[in-house]
């Protein structure tokens, strides 16, 4: 599927349409994962890329109308479906209901529109609708995921699930701008206040189990600080519609603020953030620079731990679009920007919970981040009081991966995209290792200020899987050892019974040879497990 999607960075164009003759029309979406050729269409994907808060609105084939509008709940998920196609080429082949993979996503606020918009009146409104057309702004060869056709015969639907429906055709169609404006829930700057005023709240609240509770405690330690803060964020935010951790305006900062979904919506994100404003008390942007080498070092080396969260920036020509974690570039160093990772919710339902397991996952690179300059080889404070950094393997800290975008990407992507490729071979490893009978299997498990891919247990032994995603045996051999010899031997380490590096080669006899050396002299066993991706 093209990434040339033209909406994106068009605050307003949040509008989707489901075409479709079901009886039951506004209780969810879900399409197959693939059509009927076993390929990915878009067809019927392109609603996953509907964001929370965007308006679907349904194409009712039984009365060949746009009958009603629905609200996006959630994001998209698989699920085993009962799918038949109802296109000509179906028909033609005698396609009946069968169940296939599939996805879902949750609707909510099904409204029915005071007049539908009936196939008759699209024909009628043909040339607006050719004009509508024309204005998408798309590259040459690039779909516009448009609903109609209007080619040569009469308007008709699109033969598919799913389409795109530009900002301007909702607004063109009264019962349809009246609908989508009773849906839309635009938030006044006072409301906004309040909202992440609760937020900051709730997460103080339900902080207590989570590590993230104990960051103030850790930052009196090691920066040697005469007292510790008695809560993680400022919670008196002055008018301002974001807070950071106290005491992190010169640092990488724990950030929770308003933001805007993909949709241009209000949310809230959750994450950390570098914030490249000058003030009277830190009047030089110079300081976070040695910091933010060390965010892109960390990153280099855990991103593709972090593949479910986004970053984005906001610079003086606006906000950027949500891309992956990744380093950040020279051309963002600059005064006035602003940089964040995380994750952002709607304003409505912000969830404290998810906002503090991101924390947790994000608490090691802020340590990373902030703490590396404060500690020697031995993990001691240099001229600080304060404990060794951790490097006991927390198994509990580790979290579910589920690798679920392989099924529906496209040989490209498969191919190039290595946060794509890491995460379906992690979740390919746990599910053959708990087919042979590990006892637990757990993925991204802290240790120190890292994680490792997957840990797990057998017979009571701790196993330690570190994936890399090398085109050779060879590659990944050499980019995996000295981490998982870190993690085992480092003093203080969790030392398990067995290392193993994954990748997707197969071993070939001078492999097998340098690992037999490398038995010899390493006090743990080392080992190396093919995951094909094939």
């Amino acid at each position: 599927m093209s990434q040339a999607y033209w909406w994106l960075g068009r605050p307003g164009e949040y509008y989707w349409l489901e075409s479709t003759e079901r009886d039951d029309i506004g209780t969810d979406l879900r399409a197959p994962l693939l059509n009927g050729d076993s390929k990915d269409d878009w067809h019927y994907s392109l609603l996953k890329n509907a964001v929370e808060g965007d308006l679907v609105f349904h194409y009712d084939g039984n009365r060949s109308a746009i009958t009603s509008v629905s609200r996006v709940a959630g994001r998209w998920d698989y699920r085993e479906i009962t799918w038949a196609a109802h296109g000509t080429s179906a028909r033609d082949r005698g396609a009946v209901p069968t169940r296939v993979p599939g996805y879902f996503i949750p609707l909510e606020d099904h409204t029915i529109l005071d007049k539908p918009v009936t196939l008759g009146e699209l024909r009628l409104r043909r040339p607006l609708l050719e004009e509508i057309r024309a204005r998408v702004p798309v590259g040459k060869g690039e779909p516009a995921y448009f609903p109609f056709e209007l080619a040569g015969r009469p308007v008709r639907p699109l033969q598919g699930y799913g389409f795109k429906v530009p900002a301007e055709l909702v607004h063109s169609f009264p019962s349809m701008d009246a609908a989508a404006r009773n849906l839309l829930k635009v938030a006044e700057p006072d409301e906004i206040r309040a909202a992440v005023k609760q937020a900051v709240t709730s997460i103080e609240r339900e902080a207590g189990p989570f590590e993230i509770s104990k960051l103030q405690e850790k930052r009196a330690r090691v920066f040697g600080l005469g007292r510790t803060a008695r809560t993680i964020f400022n919670t008196d935010l002055k008018e301002r519609d974001f807070a950071f951790h106290q005491g992190g305006r010169s640092e990488l900062q724990f950030n929770v603020g308003h933001d805007r979904l993909a949709n241009g919506l209000s949310a809230i994100r959750a994450g950390v953030a570098f914030s490249f404003q000058a003030s009277r008390s830190f009047p030089k942007i110079d300081a976070l620079l040695p910091k933010v080498a060390r965010f892109n070092d960390w990153l280099c080396e855990n991103a593709d731990g972090l593949g479910d969260l986004e970053m984005w920036s906001w610079q003086k020509n606006g906000r950027s679009v949500n891309g992956r974690p990744a380093p950040i570039p020279e051309s963002l160093f600059q005064e006035g920007n602003f940089v964040f990772l995380g994750m952002a919710q709607t304003l409505a339902k912000f969830d404290p919970i998810a906002a503090l397991r991101v924390f947790d996952r994000l608490l090691p690179l802020y340590e990373a981040v902030e703490f590396a300059q404060f500690h020697d080889d031995t993990g001691q404070p240099s001229g600080a009081s304060g404990a060794r950094i951790e490097e006991t393997l927390r198994i509990e800290k580790g979290r579910e991966v589920t690798g679920g975008r392989w099924i529906n990407a496209s040989t490209k992507e498969r191919t190039l995209d290595i946060y794509l490729r890491h995460a379906e071979i992690q979740r390919r490893l746990k599910d053959a290792l708990t087919k042979e009978g590990f006892e637990k299997v757990v993925c991204e498990v802290p240790i120190g200020l890292r994680s490792v891919d997957v840990v797990a247990l057998k017979d009571g032994a701790l196993w330690m899987f570190e994936i890399k995603t090398g085109a050779t045996v060879r590659s990944c051999l050499r980019e995996a050892l000295g981490q998982l010899l870190e993690y085992a031997l480092w003093p203080g380490a969790t030392k398990p019974a067995r290392l193993v590096i994954v990748g997707t080669p197969s071993l070939k006899a001078d492999a097998i040879a340098y690992i037999e050396e490398l038995n010899k002299a390493f006090p743990v066993s080392v080992s190396y497990r093919q995951v094909s991706l094939d």
